[in-house]
């Protein structure tokens, strides 16, 4: 049976991993509490600087999990076309992600079709913790924390797939 998790014991959880974080990312879209304004400034305008002071926490704590000898990595699936979310995502906030140490992989939504990789946002703690991201209108409100050995397989061959078929950042043209 899963544990329900809110989001701030989703967000403790995470915080508490020690020596690796992967994640899924499926969406096209995400809407998380500061993001909103900033991506429709993005938009109007196209300036990524004003929109990074909210993000600083995030390279900063992945910088201090890297330091530490943790492993931070994700697999984001892009839509065709990309949404504009995702256009802003890989235009601001996923180069200062890379450069605090966290491993970004791109998976093509064509490459992505093609695989099985279930239908939820997912984070694989020490690779023996599987947390599945629960969603209202795009913002994350909890998680659900599995318990069973059998879940964890499924999802780390899940993370296998998905990591074998996905690129690094810098060898995906985002002007695509």
């Amino acid at each position: 049976m899963a544990q329900q998790l809110d989001r701030l014991g989703f967000q403790a959880l995470l915080a508490r991993f020690e020596r690796s974080a992967w994640r899924l990312e499926l969406r096209g879209w995400y809407d998380e509490p500061d993001e909103g304004e900033l991506l429709a400034q993005w938009l109007a305008d196209g300036d990524p600087l004003p929109t990074l002071d909210w993000f600083a926490d995030w390279p900063e704590w992945i910088a201090k999990q890297v330091a530490a000898g943790k492993r931070f990595e994700r697999v984001r699936v892009l839509t065709d076309p990309l949404t504009d979310y995702l256009r802003w995502q890989l235009d601001v906030i996923t180069e200062p992600a890379l450069a605090a140490g966290e491993d970004i992989r791109l998976l093509p939504a064509a490459v992505a079709a093609e695989l099985e990789l279930g239908a939820a946002d997912f984070y694989i703690l020490d690779d023996r913790q599987v947390v599945l991201l629960d969603f209202d209108q795009g913002r994350v409100i909890g998680a659900r924390l599995l318990d069973a050995a059998a879940e964890l397989d499924t999802f780390c061959a899940i993370r296998a797939t998905a990591w074998d078929h996905a690129v690094e950042f810098g060898e995906y043209d985002t002007r695509a």
